[in-house]
């Protein structure tokens, strides 16, 4: 597998702010893997800065692994900051419902204004609330990042969901994307 670093970042507006079973996960497959702790004043996206610094070593690939609104600030970090490996997990489309925080919602506009300076790859796993619209968006808008937009069934995320883990970890790795989450794999959105 070689030396691999990952930052998870939680949903923090509708969910946990730490994906800890993903955290667990990655830990125990011999990752480096942190959790982004959130903070809610105007400093949000320099904390994220710090912390995908933390994880990265030179020789080695980094990534980071995001849930819902979480994805906006792992866009924002693979736009800026040199990046192999993007997982986005249910994204959702939470500035359309008017919530988030001042700081989110800053770090937001600089991460889609600036989406197109992503090049790692990346892998979009839709969740039920993941709109097709929304998968469409991401996929425009990482349009020089190798990109892959999976929507598993809704069993792999409830009841056999390390199939799910085990096929982002291997992504993780190597870039390859599981196509055999895909509820259907001829129909995966490369």
């Amino acid at each position: 597998m070689g030396d691999l670093g990952v930052l998870l970042i939680g949903d923090g507006l509708f969910g946990p702010a730490v994906p800890e079973d993903w955290l667990d996960d990655l830990s125990k497959r011999g990752v480096r893997a942190e959790a982004f702790s959130w903070t809610e004043d105007s400093g949000l996206h320099a904390a994220l800065q710090r912390a995908y610094q933390h994880i990265r070593r030179d020789g080695a690939v980094s990534g980071a692994l995001a849930v819902g609104a979480g994805c906006d600030c792992a866009l924002a970090l693979a736009g800026q900051l040199p990046m192999d490996r993007l997982v986005l997990l249910e994204p959702l489309d939470w500035q359309a419902s008017g919530g988030g925080a001042k700081a989110l919602k800053r770090v937001r506009g600089y991460a889609w204004r600036g989406a197109a300076f992503c090049v790692a790859d990346a892998l979009l796993l839709a969740g039920p609330a993941t709109t097709d619209e929304l998968v469409v968006r991401w996929r425009r808008a990482l349009c020089n990042s190798r990109f892959t937009a999976l929507r598993p069934s809704v069993d792999l995320w409830t009841n056999r969901k390390e199939v799910l883990k085990l096929g982002v970890f291997r992504f993780l790795c190597d870039g390859t994307p599981p196509k055999s989450l895909a509820e259907n794999p001829e129909m995966c959105i490369i």
